[in-house]
């Protein structure tokens, strides 16, 4: 268990940590989003936290390599914001519906799945390539690294054997 919260969760949590709190530093520095399309067809996206989110994903993925994951948890740690708003939004459907059939007001349902998939895009999609990129490029610089150091151990072993 204690292998798990330092490859897992402590990362994952750190990641959301940081994602959660830098994009608070923005809004009350007053960055606004930018709007993307028009109508009700726009979608937000913040720039400067979706450039962060590839330094917060390498960051977890980092930490949780560093503590001997797997290149799944290390990826999993990464983009965990990602699982944890994707859970939020799940979770938004039954409880819509049952806050509708309490209330009896009665929203047409295209209306609720056209807004959360637009939102959706915005808040789980873009945010979690960006984790993810930034995850899959401290995995690859740490392959490269520990295949530069395997050579190395090879090359100092064969001169030793001589």
């Amino acid at each position: 268990m204690k292998k798990r919260l330092h490859q897992l969760w402590i990362p994952g949590f750190l990641t959301f940590i940081l994602s959660t709190v830098f994009l608070m530093t923005l809004q009350k520095l007053g960055f606004q989003p930018r709007i993307v399309g028009d109508g009700p067809n726009a979608i937000l996206f913040c720039a400067p936290w979706l450039e962060s989110l590839l330094f917060v994903g390498a960051l977890g993925a980092y930490l949780s390599s560093r503590a001997g994951g797997s290149r799944g948890a290390a990826l999993f740690a990464s983009v965990f914001p990602v699982l944890a708003l994707t859970t939020a939004f799940l979770l938004m459907f039954p409880i819509d519906l049952i806050v509708e059939r309490a209330i009896g007001n009665h929203v047409d349902f295209s209306i609720v799945a056209t807004a959360l998939l637009r939102e959706g895009i915005g808040w789980i999609l873009v945010p979690g390539a960006a984790l993810l990129v930034g995850g899959l490029l401290v995995q690859f610089l740490l392959s490269r690294r520990l295949t530069s150091a395997a050579l190395l151990a090879a090359e100092s072993d064969r001169f030793q054997r001589r």
